[in-house]
């Protein structure tokens, strides 16, 4: 006979995976990665997004985008939503899984049922974080009328200029 080598009754007995409530959260994407899809007929882009925020802070969230598949249609959709969480985290030229590391934004959750899993997250949509929409501001600003502000450096408010994103290292 082996002893456990713990009590039991100080650990609550796990009642399962759970899902989130469905709306807004921020996050961030600490797993992106491409594999072949189940029948091995096309690939799909593997994506593990973290809450950083809240209540439900540090619960992953999954989203799987077909990129390669034999119906056109449900490759287009991968592809299309794809293509928002790029221009979500302000990457929409990315060509590289790595560009997606350490990157954030906000994530709609909502639920669906699944037949055989019961009920399970999914992604409804990607949007910027609020300190994405405010740093491209500016530069898109800059970028349309450069005649119009002739010194960028006094007009432009004082939270430009903090930390950017670089080398994939995010907000933080």
């Amino acid at each position: 006979m082996a002893s456990f080598g713990f009590q039991l009754n100080q650990y609550p007995a796990d009642e399962g995976f759970t899902p989130i409530p469905a709306g807004d959260y921020p996050a961030i994407i600490t797993e992106a990665g491409i594999n072949a899809n189940r029948a091995n007929t096309g690939a799909l882009m593997k994506v593990k997004f973290v809450i950083t925020e809240g209540q439900y802070q540090n619960r992953s969230i999954y989203e799987n985008f077909n990129i390669s598949h034999p119906n056109p249609q449900a490759e287009e959709i991968g592809r299309k939503r794809l293509s928002a969480l790029c221009t979500a985290i302000g990457y929409p030229d990315a060509n590289d899984s790595d560009q997606l590391l350490n990157q954030a934004c906000v994530i709609s959750v909502g639920i669906r049922n699944n037949p055989q899993y019961g009920p399970q997250n999914e992604i409804k949509k990607f949007a910027p974080c609020a300190q994405q929409q405010v740093m491209q501001q500016p530069q898109q600003t800059q970028q349309q009328a450069p005649q119009q502000q002739p010194n960028i450096t006094a007009n432009t408010p004082p939270f430009y200029n903090q930390q950017q994103p670089n080398n994939g290292q995010g907000w933080g």
